[in-house]
């Protein structure tokens, strides 16, 4: 019986911190039906209203009865780890904090070894009370626990694993040509033949994923995992980007023997997947994207090498029999979800990928002939969701893009005309499922691992490395390599117009979103006020000249911004007192503070 009351005070202390530590009597007898809220912790605390209030007021310590409501004593002070200090000593004989580790052991051996955190803490829903409450009330304090326990858990970022998981011997890991450890594409084709070499000795028995993944664990080390996967789902993402290989069905893994006649399970047709692959021996001109060919990608952050490599870029259009490029736009958040600026933009050709960085020069998009290559109405700009940076383009830099191919917008036509549903009803597809779908190899031939390309990098972060620039030249890759060519040749004759209207409508800007004006931010010193101003130059006598005496015109005639014209001066700030009111621990303070009239 005592046990039952310390699991019950546990339950309702757990309950009152997710509610703010007030509720009312009603509302935690609501609670005797809740799940996790047995049937002897009931007849402990009483079965009905009054019984439960005789209960919670025979700890005086815990918990405050004021007529209906019970209030949570100490509430706002407990820090998450030793909340249970308080507590009787007959309820601290239990070690909570050795259950709450073994419960998240057995589930990363279940469903891991390495989950993410939050992928973790949704299973701490089937735990018990007292060990959702000692593992901390939310991601970061559960994070905290995880990294408090060194004997059991590493975390890594938002990543755990287990410290004992089990590792091949040193004589079994296996090495490259140079002796080091496989790493990038190396990997991923190592994994490749050695589950195919699995499913090979057991050919007529489809093995169950779990076991799979463990003979994956068994052979290599947790470096590979990390390229590769690092749990059973993991496993099975990879393996479906190797579906000439594998065949799933019901998470059973065999080796393929004849495709099906409806296609793969991602809904692509057999030709569609045919033609994938013979792009990536026809199409794939360019080189691979690994860390060998990083001296291939050309990063740009000086004016003067912007306008060599434009040129080098245009030169390669007219070699083209096609003149199309592909196209990224690295965008930054400041402040808030909607304060957005570029940092760095992608092109590529059919011979080279070039990275310009515009974290501190607008001049390398505006004066280097970039922007007029993104205005030519004769050169085909291929990328992928032109939305999300139109705003940007037409408000920041007077930039009008046109004839652009948006793979977005062109696979929602395609899933349009084969399932004949409205676009209001299509969700907008993520460029790494666009590959998954259309171009598997294009993954598996980076030296980017599916979870690296799944992160978001923030792309402000100086100076650029050499996964960052990996990661930023991996979408326009693909995109030239074979995508453009993979997607214009399955849309349909009849829906061209449809599509092209559709592109045209993605890149007319928004008259009531533009982007925020944040004069003098870090992100362009060029523009001010929302405005581009040209850079300014020293003279003989040290007296500075505008480079251009021209500011380049609107982007769209019929539409009006709402910015200040670069020969206004704005208006100096009147400054005025005012007062405002600070409520804090019922104490009023008056703060003195300024404003712009």
């Amino acid at each position: 019986m005592d046990e039952a009351k310390n699991m019950a005070l546990l339950f309702f202390m757990d309950h009152l911190m997710q509610k703010n530590g007030r509720r009312t009597i009603h509302d935690l007898s609501c609670q005797f039906g809740a799940r996790g809220f047995l049937p002897e912790m009931r007849e402990a605390v009483g079965t009905t209203q009054e019984g439960l209030t005789d209960f919670l007021q025979s700890h005086p310590s815990l918990f405050t009865v004021e007529g209906d409501q019970v209030i949570l004593k100490g509430f706002g002070e407990i820090d998450g780890k030793n909340h249970l200090s308080k507590m009787p000593t007959t309820a601290r004989n239990r070690d909570y904090e050795h259950e709450a580790v073994e419960f998240f052991e057995q589930k990363l051996n279940k469903f891991g070894p390495e989950l993410l955190i939050k992928s973790l803490l949704g299973h701490r829903s089937q735990a018990a009370p007292e060990v959702r409450l000692v593992s901390g009330r939310h991601l970061k304090e559960f994070s905290d626990f995880l990294s408090a326990q060194t004997d059991h858990f590493v975390v890594e970022g938002d990543r755990v694993r287990l410290k004992n998981m089990p590792e091949p011997s040193e004589d079994a890991v296996e090495l490259d040509d140079e002796g080091k450890p496989l790493t990038g594409v190396k990997a991923k084709q190592a994994a490749v033949d050695y589950l195919k070499s699995v499913l090979e000795q057991n050919e007529d028995t489809p093995i169950p994923l779990e076991a799979f993944y463990k003979k994956f664990c068994d052979r290599f080390p947790h470096s590979v995992r990390q390229e590769v996967a690092t749990n059973p789902k993991e496993l099975l993402a990879f393996l479906k980007l190797n579906r000439n290989i594998f065949f799933i069905r019901s998470n059973r893994v065999s080796l393929v023997k004849i495709r099906p006649e409806d296609g793969s399970e991602s809904g692509r047709s057999t030709d569609s997947g045919e033609s994938a692959s013979n792009s990536t021996d026809n199409n794939n001109v360019l080189f691979p994207l690994n860390r060998e060919n990083l001296h291939r990608i050309h990063l740009v952050r000086s004016l003067k090498h912007a306008q060599e490599v434009v040129a080098q870029l245009v030169s390669d259009l007219d070699a083209q029999t096609e003149k199309f490029v592909g196209i990224d736009f690295k965008l930054v958040i400041i402040g808030g979800q909607s304060d957005e600026y570029l940092s760095l933009v992608v092109i590529a050709s059919c011979s080279r990928v070039a990275v310009f960085d515009l974290m501190h020069s607008a001049s390398i998009l505006l004066e280097s002939g970039l922007k007029d290559l993104l205005e030519s109405a004769s050169v085909v700009k291929v990328m992928h969701d032109i939305k999300r940076v139109s705003n940007i383009l037409a408000y920041q830099y007077n930039v009008s893009m046109r004839n652009v191919f948006d793979t977005q917008i062109a696979h929602a036509v395609l899933q349009h005309e084969k399932f004949n549903k409205p676009f209001s009803d299509l969700r907008a597809i993520s460029f790494l499922n666009l590959q998954r779908v259309y171009y598997p190899q294009s993954i598996m031939l980076s030296d980017l691992s599916p979870r690296k390309l799944s992160q978001s990098i923030t792309w402000h972060s100086r100076p650029i490395t050499n996964d960052m620039l990996l990661a930023a030249a991996e979408e326009c890759h693909a995109i030239v390599s074979a995508l453009y060519r993979l997607l214009n040749g399955q849309l349909p004759v009849h829906a061209r117009t449809m599509f092209e209207d559709r592109c045209f409508e993605a890149l007319i800007p928004s008259a009531t979103k533009p982007p925020p004006v944040v004069p003098g931010h870090n992100v362009s010193p060029l523009m001010q006020n929302g405005v581009y101003r040209p850079p300014q130059r020293r003279s003989t006598n040290g007296v500075s000249s505008p480079r251009s005496a021209n500011t380049p015109p609107p982007p769209i005639q019929n539409l009006t911004i709402n910015a200040p014209s670069p020969a206004t001066t704005p208006p100096r700030p009147k400054m005025s007192d005012a007062s405002t009111q600070t409520f804090s621990t019922g104490e009023i303070q008056c703060i003195n503070v300024y404003f712009d009239d």
